[in-house]
């Protein structure tokens, strides 16, 4: 969150955070990166907790950062989804374009 908060204080133009609430509790949350001097948003987050999977609060929160980017006259969106989020996005309409592989590099000691 820290990194976040951060980022959106740095420039408050180029994230957008969203959270979906019931009973005054955060039940998912999801952010929208807008990149500059292109035509693509990214989105990031998207997490439901597992008491609130399966009543559409994750597709809420695709369905709005893709009409914000869209307002913004963004064509494009990038998501690096997760296997369980895939499907979701998929129908959606979203397409696999190309996959990535996560590694975290650990430089050789001295």
């Amino acid at each position: 969150m820290a990194e976040l908060e951060h980022e959106l204080h740095a420039d408050p133009t180029a994230l957008s955070i969203h959270v979906a609430e019931a009973g005054g509790r955060i039940v998912g949350a999801a952010w929208v990166r807008f990149h500059r001097g292109t035509e693509f948003a990214s989105l990031w987050g998207g997490s439901t907790l597992p008491a609130w999977r399966r009543r559409g609060i994750y597709r809420g929160l695709v369905a709005r950062r893709a009409r914000q980017a869209h307002g913004r006259g963004l064509r494009y969106l990038q998501v690096d989804a997760s296997p369980d989020s895939r499907p979701s996005l998929e129908r959606l309409g979203l397409r696999a374009v190309s996959t990535t592989t996560p590694y975290v590099w650990c430089p050789p000691s001295s």
